[in-house]
C-alpha cells in the first residue's frame, strides 16, 4: 500500500509536469542588495514543450537574475486549490524574485495553465505580469509526456491516469480561454515549440520585446543549444490511437464554438509606455 500511495503521488507530478514536490513556502534570503518583487513574467505553459529550453535562453539575457537556489518551476500556488490563498502569501511569492536594481525576474511553472483555480491567483499576486505559453503539436507533446511517465512508473494501473492527463494538458483552447478571462490578451504571449526550433533566434527577439528586454541581446547568444531533450525512444502511437486522439480533440474545434480573442488593451495602458505586444 505504501508503494501505491508512493506511484500515485509520482503519477499526478508526472503528468502535470511538476517534477519535484512544491518547495516550502519561504523563499531562500537573496544575496546583499537584490530586492524581492512581484515577477515580471511568468511562464505558464505547456510541459514537454520546450520550456525548459526557453526559460534558460530568457535567463541568458543579461537585463534578467534569478537568485540562487531558485528554481526554474516555482509552483508556489498548486497547494492553494482548497481557497487558502491570502493576502500574506503574496509577498511570500515576491521573495521568490529578488533581483538587482534595473534587472528583470520570473519564472516557469509549466502546471499554472492546466490547473484551474491557478489563473486568478496569478492575477492577485501578479497583476502586471507579462505570462508566457509554449504550445507544441499536442500529439507530439502526449507522446514525448507519456514516454517519460513509463519511464518513471512500473505500475501498471497508472497507464490509463497518465493518458488521461497527458489528453487534458494538449486541450490548448480550454486553457487559454482561462487565461483571456483574467489577463488582458496582450499581457499573454502564445509561442510555438515548432516555430522556435525553425527560427529560434527570431522567436527570441519576439519573446524579449514582449518582455520589454533589448533584443539585440539575441545576437550574443548561443541559440542553438539545446537542454532537457528525450534521452529515450518515444512512446509509438498506432494509427488508430492517433486519430483517436484528434478526434476527442475535435470539440475544441467544433464550427460555432465561439473562438478566444485578446482584449485590446485600454488607454494608458502599458502598451501606451512601450512595452511590447504580443503578435499571432
Amino acid at each position: 500500500m505504501r508503494r501505491l500511495v508512493a506511484g500515485a503521488g509520482r503519477l499526478a507530478r508526472s503528468w502535470r509536469g511538476a517534477g519535484p514536490p512544491p518547495p516550502q513556502l519561504e523563499a531562500p534570503e537573496p544575496p546583499e542588495g537584490w530586492q524581492p518583487g512581484p515577477p515580471d513574467f511568468i511562464g505558464v505553459g505547456t510541459a514537454r514543450s520546450g520550456t525548459t529550453w526557453w526559460d534558460e535562453l530568457i535567463h541568458a539575457h543579461p537585463g534578467v537574475d534569478r537568485a540562487p537556489g531558485i528554481p526554474k518551476e516555482v509552483h508556489f500556488f498548486d497547494r492553494f486549490w482548497d481557497g487558502s490563498f491570502r493576502d500574506t502569501d503574496v509577498a511570500r511569492y515576491h521573495a521568490y524574485f529578488a533581483r538587482r536594481e534595473g534587472r528583470s525576474a520570473g519564472e516557469w511553472t509549466p502546471g499554472y495553465m492546466v490547473d484551474f483555480w491557478i489563473p486568478p491567483l496569478l492575477l492577485r499576486a501578479a497583476p502586471e505580469a507579462r505570462l508566457l505559453v509554449l504550445l507544441r503539436d499536442p500529439v507530439e507533446r502526449f507522446r514525448s509526456g507519456l514516454t517519460l511517465t513509463e519511464n518513471r512508473l512500473t505500475l501498471q494501473w497508472t497507464a490509463r491516469a497518465a493518458a488521461n492527463g497527458g489528453f487534458q494538458r494538449g486541450c490548448y483552447a480550454d486553457q487559454l480561454e482561462r487565461l483571456w478571462a483574467v489577463f488582458r490578451g496582450e499581457q499573454v504571449l502564445v509561442l510555438q515549440y515548432e516555430r522556435c526550433v525553425a527560427d529560434t533566434a527570431g522567436e527570441l527577439r519576439r519573446t524579449f520585446t514582449f518582455l520589454g528586454l533589448d533584443p539585440s541581446a539575441v545576437d550574443e547568444m548561443d541559440v542553438g543549444r539545446r537542454v532537457n531533450e528525450t534521452r529515450v525512444r518515444k512512446l509509438a502511437l498506432s494509427a488508430d490511437q492517433a486519430a483517436t486522439l484528434a478526434r476527442a480533440r475535435a470539440g475544441e474545434r467544433a464550427p460555432g464554438r465561439p473562438a478566444a480573442r485578446p482584449r485590446p488593451l485600454p488607454l494608458g495602458s502599458r502598451a501606451k509606455r512601450g512595452r511590447g505586444v504580443t503578435a499571432a
